[in-house]
Protein backbone atom coordinates (compact mmCIF):
# COMPACT_ATOMS: atom_id res chain seq x y z
CA UNK A 1 0.00 0.00 0.00
CA UNK A 2 1.29 3.45 -0.92
CA UNK A 3 0.19 6.70 0.73
CA UNK A 4 1.22 10.24 -0.10
CA UNK A 5 1.63 12.72 2.75
CA UNK A 6 2.23 16.40 3.25
CA UNK A 7 3.38 16.60 6.83
CA UNK A 8 4.96 18.86 9.41
CA UNK A 9 8.51 17.69 9.99
CA UNK A 10 7.82 17.21 13.70
CA UNK A 11 5.70 14.17 12.88
CA UNK A 12 8.18 12.45 10.56
CA UNK A 13 9.74 9.93 12.93
CA UNK A 14 6.39 8.80 14.34
CA UNK A 15 4.70 8.58 10.95
CA UNK A 16 7.54 6.68 9.33
CA UNK A 17 7.73 4.23 12.24
CA UNK A 18 4.02 3.41 12.01
CA UNK A 19 4.22 3.10 8.24
CA UNK A 20 7.07 0.58 8.56
CA UNK A 21 5.10 -1.44 11.11
CA UNK A 22 2.07 -1.55 8.81
CA UNK A 23 3.99 -2.17 5.59
CA UNK A 24 2.94 1.14 4.04
CA UNK A 25 5.09 2.81 1.42
CA UNK A 26 5.13 6.56 2.11
CA UNK A 27 5.61 9.24 -0.51
CA UNK A 28 5.24 12.99 -0.29
CA UNK A 29 7.12 15.47 1.84
CA UNK A 30 7.94 16.41 5.43
CA UNK A 31 8.95 19.97 6.21
CA UNK A 32 8.27 23.24 7.98
CA UNK A 33 4.59 23.36 8.87
CA UNK A 34 3.81 26.63 7.09
CA UNK A 35 5.46 25.36 3.91
CA UNK A 36 3.44 22.14 4.04
CA UNK A 37 0.23 24.11 4.56
CA UNK A 38 1.08 26.29 1.56
CA UNK A 39 1.70 23.25 -0.62
CA UNK A 40 -1.58 21.69 0.48
CA UNK A 41 -3.55 24.87 -0.18
CA UNK A 42 -1.75 25.21 -3.49
CA UNK A 43 -3.37 21.95 -4.62
CA UNK A 44 -0.50 19.50 -4.25
CA UNK A 45 -1.94 15.99 -4.21
CA UNK A 46 -1.78 13.92 -1.03
CA UNK A 47 -3.79 11.30 0.84
CA UNK A 48 -3.08 12.57 4.37
CA UNK A 49 -2.07 16.00 5.60
CA UNK A 50 -0.49 16.60 9.03
CA UNK A 51 -0.37 20.13 10.41
CA UNK A 52 -0.85 21.86 13.74
CA UNK A 53 -4.18 21.42 15.49
CA UNK A 54 -4.90 25.15 15.09
CA UNK A 55 -4.26 25.03 11.35
CA UNK A 56 -6.32 21.88 10.95
CA UNK A 57 -9.40 23.28 12.69
CA UNK A 58 -9.27 26.23 10.29
CA UNK A 59 -8.99 23.93 7.28
CA UNK A 60 -11.80 21.72 8.54
CA UNK A 61 -14.04 24.76 9.06
CA UNK A 62 -13.25 25.86 5.50
CA UNK A 63 -14.07 22.34 4.16
CA UNK A 64 -10.53 21.86 2.90
CA UNK A 65 -10.01 18.62 4.88
CA UNK A 66 -12.38 15.93 6.06
CA UNK A 67 -13.93 16.66 9.47
CA UNK A 68 -15.04 13.02 9.63
CA UNK A 69 -11.53 11.61 9.37
CA UNK A 70 -9.12 13.57 11.53
CA UNK A 71 -7.29 12.74 14.75
CA UNK A 72 -4.48 14.12 16.89
CA UNK A 73 -0.99 12.69 17.09
CA UNK A 74 -0.33 14.47 20.39
CA UNK A 75 1.68 17.41 21.64
CA UNK A 76 5.37 18.10 21.01
CA UNK A 77 7.52 20.39 23.15
CA UNK A 78 9.98 22.85 21.66
CA UNK A 79 13.29 22.00 23.27
CA UNK A 80 17.03 22.47 23.40
CA UNK A 81 19.62 20.13 21.88
CA UNK A 82 23.40 19.69 22.01
CA UNK A 83 25.81 17.47 20.12
CA UNK A 84 25.99 13.97 21.48
CA UNK A 85 28.75 13.86 24.11
CA UNK A 86 28.73 17.60 24.81
CA UNK A 87 28.06 18.75 28.39
CA UNK A 88 24.39 19.16 29.31
CA UNK A 89 23.68 22.86 29.88
CA UNK A 90 21.31 24.33 32.44
CA UNK A 91 17.97 25.43 30.91
CA UNK A 92 15.87 24.98 34.04
CA UNK A 93 14.62 28.57 34.17
CA UNK A 94 14.78 31.66 31.91
CA UNK A 95 17.94 33.15 33.44
CA UNK A 96 19.76 29.83 33.09
CA UNK A 97 18.63 29.53 29.47
CA UNK A 98 19.84 33.08 28.77
CA UNK A 99 23.28 32.22 30.12
CA UNK A 100 23.38 28.97 28.15
CA UNK A 101 22.50 30.68 24.88
CA UNK A 102 24.95 33.53 25.44
CA UNK A 103 27.70 30.97 26.02
CA UNK A 104 26.97 29.27 22.69
CA UNK A 105 29.12 30.24 19.72
CA UNK A 106 26.61 28.82 17.19
CA UNK A 107 22.83 28.34 17.26
CA UNK A 108 21.04 25.88 14.95
CA UNK A 109 17.33 26.53 14.45
CA UNK A 110 14.58 26.16 11.83
CA UNK A 111 13.31 29.05 9.71
CA UNK A 112 11.38 31.55 11.82
CA UNK A 113 9.06 32.34 8.90
CA UNK A 114 7.92 28.79 8.14
CA UNK A 115 8.50 26.62 11.22
CA UNK A 116 6.61 26.85 14.53
CA UNK A 117 9.74 26.15 16.58
CA UNK A 118 11.80 28.70 14.63
CA UNK A 119 9.16 31.36 15.07
CA UNK A 120 8.89 30.63 18.77
CA UNK A 121 12.66 30.63 19.29
CA UNK A 122 12.85 34.11 17.78
CA UNK A 123 10.26 35.19 20.35
CA UNK A 124 12.28 33.56 23.13
CA UNK A 125 15.41 35.47 22.15
CA UNK A 126 13.43 38.69 22.12
CA UNK A 127 11.87 37.93 25.51
CA UNK A 128 15.30 37.18 26.98
CA UNK A 129 16.62 40.45 25.57
CA UNK A 130 19.43 38.84 23.55
CA UNK A 131 18.00 38.83 20.03
CA UNK A 132 20.54 41.30 18.58
CA UNK A 133 23.43 39.63 20.38
CA UNK A 134 22.51 36.17 19.06
CA UNK A 135 21.74 37.17 15.48
CA UNK A 136 25.33 36.75 14.17
CA UNK A 137 25.43 33.23 15.66
CA UNK A 138 22.14 32.02 14.16
CA UNK A 139 22.24 29.26 11.56
CA UNK A 140 18.75 28.76 10.12
CA UNK A 141 17.44 25.86 8.02
CA UNK A 142 14.19 25.10 6.18
CA UNK A 143 13.08 22.74 8.96
CA UNK A 144 14.03 21.41 12.36
CA UNK A 145 15.39 18.10 11.07
CA UNK A 146 17.87 19.89 8.80
CA UNK A 147 18.89 22.16 11.67
CA UNK A 148 19.58 19.17 13.90
CA UNK A 149 21.61 17.37 11.24
CA UNK A 150 23.73 20.52 10.91
CA UNK A 151 24.12 20.68 14.70
CA UNK A 152 25.34 17.07 14.75
CA UNK A 153 28.05 17.96 12.21
CA UNK A 154 28.93 21.35 13.69
CA UNK A 155 32.59 22.20 14.20
CA UNK A 156 31.76 25.02 16.60
CA UNK A 157 33.22 24.93 20.11
CA UNK A 158 29.89 25.15 21.94
CA UNK A 159 26.90 24.81 19.57
CA UNK A 160 23.27 24.74 20.74
CA UNK A 161 20.13 23.80 18.83
CA UNK A 162 16.45 24.46 19.31
CA UNK A 163 13.50 22.78 17.60
CA UNK A 164 10.69 20.31 18.27
CA UNK A 165 11.57 17.48 20.65
CA UNK A 166 10.46 14.88 18.09
CA UNK A 167 13.00 16.15 15.56
CA UNK A 168 15.79 16.18 18.14
CA UNK A 169 15.07 12.63 19.30
CA UNK A 170 15.02 11.35 15.71
CA UNK A 171 18.42 12.80 14.74
CA UNK A 172 21.61 10.77 15.32
CA UNK A 173 24.48 12.79 16.74
CA UNK A 174 22.42 15.14 18.91
CA UNK A 175 21.07 14.84 22.44
CA UNK A 176 17.83 16.21 23.82
CA UNK A 177 18.45 18.45 26.82
CA UNK A 178 14.81 19.17 27.61
CA UNK A 179 11.88 21.44 26.95
CA UNK A 180 12.16 25.19 27.20
CA UNK A 181 11.65 26.40 30.78
CA UNK A 182 8.30 27.54 32.18
CA UNK A 183 7.12 30.93 30.88
CA UNK A 184 9.04 30.29 27.64
CA UNK A 185 7.74 26.84 26.76
CA UNK A 186 5.77 25.90 23.66
CA UNK A 187 3.79 22.70 23.22
CA UNK A 188 2.34 22.19 19.75
CA UNK A 189 -0.46 19.72 19.03
CA UNK A 190 -0.32 18.04 15.61
CA UNK A 191 -3.32 16.63 13.82
CA UNK A 192 -3.66 14.30 10.85
CA UNK A 193 -6.58 14.50 8.44
CA UNK A 194 -7.80 12.82 5.30
CA UNK A 195 -7.30 14.98 2.24
CA UNK A 196 -10.32 15.49 -0.02
CA UNK A 197 -7.95 14.68 -2.88
CA UNK A 198 -7.00 11.29 -1.41
CA UNK A 199 -6.52 8.62 -4.05
CA UNK A 200 -6.97 5.81 -1.53
CA UNK A 201 -9.44 7.22 1.01
CA UNK A 202 -10.15 4.00 2.91
CA UNK A 203 -6.48 3.25 3.49
CA UNK A 204 -5.75 6.90 4.27
CA UNK A 205 -8.54 7.20 6.87
CA UNK A 206 -7.40 3.92 8.46
CA UNK A 207 -3.86 5.31 8.68
CA UNK A 208 -5.13 8.49 10.37
CA UNK A 209 -6.90 6.37 12.99
CA UNK A 210 -3.79 4.25 13.44
CA UNK A 211 -1.67 7.33 14.12
CA UNK A 212 -4.05 8.44 16.86
CA UNK A 213 -3.80 5.11 18.63
CA UNK A 214 -0.05 4.62 18.29
CA UNK A 215 2.45 4.61 21.15
CA UNK A 216 4.00 8.04 20.83
CA UNK A 217 6.23 8.90 23.79
CA UNK A 218 9.41 7.45 22.24
CA UNK A 219 8.98 9.83 19.30
CA UNK A 220 8.63 12.95 21.46
CA UNK A 221 4.83 13.16 21.46
CA UNK A 222 2.96 13.54 24.73
CA UNK A 223 -0.30 14.74 26.22
CA UNK A 224 -3.81 14.05 25.03
CA UNK A 225 -5.07 13.06 21.60
CA UNK A 226 -8.59 13.68 20.37
CA UNK A 227 -10.17 11.14 18.02
CA UNK A 228 -13.54 9.89 16.94
CA UNK A 229 -15.33 7.68 19.46
CA UNK A 230 -16.30 4.06 18.83
CA UNK A 231 -18.60 1.50 20.44
CA UNK A 232 -15.71 0.22 22.56
CA UNK A 233 -15.52 3.64 24.22
CA UNK A 234 -19.12 3.58 25.49
CA UNK A 235 -18.45 2.29 29.01
CA UNK A 236 -15.72 4.82 29.91
CA UNK A 237 -17.72 7.63 28.29
CA UNK A 238 -20.74 6.84 30.43
CA UNK A 239 -18.51 6.59 33.49
CA UNK A 240 -17.09 10.07 32.88
CA UNK A 241 -20.51 11.61 32.24
CA UNK A 242 -22.15 10.04 35.29
CA UNK A 243 -19.16 10.81 37.54
CA UNK A 244 -19.13 14.49 36.57
CA UNK A 245 -22.89 14.75 37.01
CA UNK A 246 -22.61 13.30 40.51
CA UNK A 247 -19.76 15.69 41.29
CA UNK A 248 -22.13 18.61 40.68
CA UNK A 249 -25.13 17.03 42.36
CA UNK A 250 -26.91 16.19 39.10
CA UNK A 251 -28.60 12.88 38.49
CA UNK A 252 -27.78 10.64 35.52
CA UNK A 253 -30.77 9.94 33.31
CA UNK A 254 -30.00 6.82 31.24
CA UNK A 255 -33.58 6.44 29.99
CA UNK A 256 -33.99 10.12 29.09
CA UNK A 257 -31.33 12.82 28.67
CA UNK A 258 -28.51 10.27 28.61
CA UNK A 259 -30.21 7.69 26.40
CA UNK A 260 -28.04 8.87 23.51
CA UNK A 261 -25.07 7.16 25.19
CA UNK A 262 -26.59 3.75 24.59
CA UNK A 263 -25.49 3.82 20.94
CA UNK A 264 -23.14 6.53 19.70
CA UNK A 265 -23.17 5.23 16.15
CA UNK A 266 -26.96 5.41 15.87
CA UNK A 267 -27.45 8.63 17.82
CA UNK A 268 -24.51 10.68 16.58
CA UNK A 269 -22.73 9.36 13.51
CA UNK A 270 -25.73 7.97 11.60
CA UNK A 271 -27.64 11.30 11.58
CA UNK A 272 -24.51 13.09 10.33
CA UNK A 273 -23.10 14.22 13.67
CA UNK A 274 -19.82 13.65 15.45
CA UNK A 275 -18.71 12.30 18.82
CA UNK A 276 -15.08 12.62 19.94
CA UNK A 277 -13.04 11.55 22.93
CA UNK A 278 -9.84 12.90 24.46
CA UNK A 279 -7.41 10.11 25.35
CA UNK A 280 -4.39 10.37 27.64
CA UNK A 281 -0.98 8.78 27.16
CA UNK A 282 -2.13 6.02 29.52
CA UNK A 283 -4.90 5.09 27.08
CA UNK A 284 -7.69 6.26 29.40
CA UNK A 285 -10.49 8.42 28.06
CA UNK A 286 -10.32 11.81 29.75
CA UNK A 287 -13.23 13.65 28.16
CA UNK A 288 -15.85 13.66 25.44
CA UNK A 289 -17.94 15.93 23.25
CA UNK A 290 -20.77 15.23 20.83
CA UNK A 291 -22.53 17.22 18.12
CA UNK A 292 -25.79 16.29 16.37
CA UNK A 293 -27.84 18.11 13.74
CA UNK A 294 -31.01 19.83 14.99
CA UNK A 295 -32.17 20.83 11.52
CA UNK A 296 -30.60 21.75 8.19
CA UNK A 297 -29.02 24.91 9.58
CA UNK A 298 -28.17 24.10 13.20
CA UNK A 299 -26.38 21.60 15.36
CA UNK A 300 -26.61 20.82 19.05
CA UNK A 301 -23.61 20.36 21.30
CA UNK A 302 -24.06 17.48 23.74
CA UNK A 303 -22.19 15.46 26.32
CA UNK A 304 -19.18 17.71 26.78
CA UNK A 305 -17.58 16.40 29.96
CA UNK A 306 -14.04 16.15 31.38
CA UNK A 307 -12.65 14.13 34.25
CA UNK A 308 -11.83 16.33 37.21
CA UNK A 309 -8.13 15.43 37.21
CA UNK A 310 -7.56 16.62 33.62
CA UNK A 311 -9.22 20.02 33.79
CA UNK A 312 -7.02 23.02 33.24
CA UNK A 313 -4.94 21.49 30.43
CA UNK A 314 -6.89 23.06 27.57
CA UNK A 315 -8.63 19.84 26.55
CA UNK A 316 -12.11 21.31 26.81
CA UNK A 317 -11.14 24.18 24.53
CA UNK A 318 -9.72 21.78 21.96
CA UNK A 319 -12.85 19.63 22.01
CA UNK A 320 -15.04 22.69 21.59
CA UNK A 321 -12.97 24.18 18.77
CA UNK A 322 -13.12 20.88 16.90
CA UNK A 323 -16.88 20.67 17.35
CA UNK A 324 -17.29 24.20 15.98
CA UNK A 325 -15.00 23.40 13.05
CA UNK A 326 -17.09 20.31 12.31
CA UNK A 327 -20.27 22.42 12.43
CA UNK A 328 -18.86 24.96 9.99
CA UNK A 329 -17.66 22.11 7.79
CA UNK A 330 -21.26 20.88 7.66
CA UNK A 331 -22.55 24.32 6.76
CA UNK A 332 -24.43 24.95 10.02
CA UNK A 333 -25.41 28.54 10.70
CA UNK A 334 -25.62 28.16 14.48
CA UNK A 335 -24.88 25.84 17.38
CA UNK A 336 -27.06 25.45 20.45
CA UNK A 337 -26.63 23.67 23.77
CA UNK A 338 -28.39 23.07 27.07
CA UNK A 339 -26.64 23.08 30.43
CA UNK A 340 -27.11 23.55 34.17
CA UNK A 341 -26.12 26.63 36.15
CA UNK A 342 -23.94 24.57 38.51
CA UNK A 343 -21.61 23.68 35.63
CA UNK A 344 -19.86 27.03 35.95
CA UNK A 345 -16.57 26.04 34.34
CA UNK A 346 -18.30 24.71 31.24
CA UNK A 347 -20.47 27.80 30.97
CA UNK A 348 -17.38 30.01 31.19
CA UNK A 349 -15.85 28.02 28.34
CA UNK A 350 -18.97 28.42 26.21
CA UNK A 351 -19.22 32.13 26.91
CA UNK A 352 -15.54 32.55 26.10
CA UNK A 353 -16.18 30.98 22.70
CA UNK A 354 -18.98 33.46 22.02
CA UNK A 355 -22.08 31.53 23.09
CA UNK A 356 -24.92 33.67 24.39
CA UNK A 357 -28.01 32.77 26.46
CA UNK A 358 -31.11 31.88 24.41
CA UNK A 359 -34.71 31.00 25.27
CA UNK A 360 -36.03 27.47 24.82
CA UNK A 361 -39.54 26.35 25.63
CA UNK A 362 -38.48 22.85 26.63
CA UNK A 363 -35.21 21.97 28.34
CA UNK A 364 -33.79 18.59 29.27
CA UNK A 365 -34.73 17.39 32.75
CA UNK A 366 -31.54 18.48 34.52
CA UNK A 367 -30.88 21.62 32.46
CA UNK A 368 -31.96 25.14 33.33
CA UNK A 369 -30.09 27.19 30.70
CA UNK A 370 -29.61 27.23 26.95
CA UNK A 371 -26.94 28.92 24.85
CA UNK A 372 -26.47 29.57 21.16
CA UNK A 373 -23.68 30.64 18.85
CA UNK A 374 -24.10 32.13 15.37
CA UNK A 375 -21.40 30.70 13.11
Amino acid sequence: MRLTLLSAGAAQSLVEAIAREDGIDLAGEFGAVAAMRDKFLGGEACDVVILTHAQMTELAAERRVSADHWADLGSVATGIAVRSGDPTPDISEPEALRATLRAADALYVPDSQKASAGRHFATVLETLGIQSEMLPRLNTYPGGAAAMRALAQSKARNPIGCTQASEILATPGVAYVGALPPDLELHTVYTAALSPRAATSLAASAFVERLAGATRAHAGFEGFVIRGASATDLAPIRDIVYTVLSEYGLAPDPSGTDADLADIEANYFAPGGRFEVAVGADGRIAGCCGLVPRDADAGELRKMYLRKDVRGFGIGGRLLRRALAFARNRGYQRIELETAAVLKEAIALYRGAGFKPIERKHLARRCDQAYGLEL
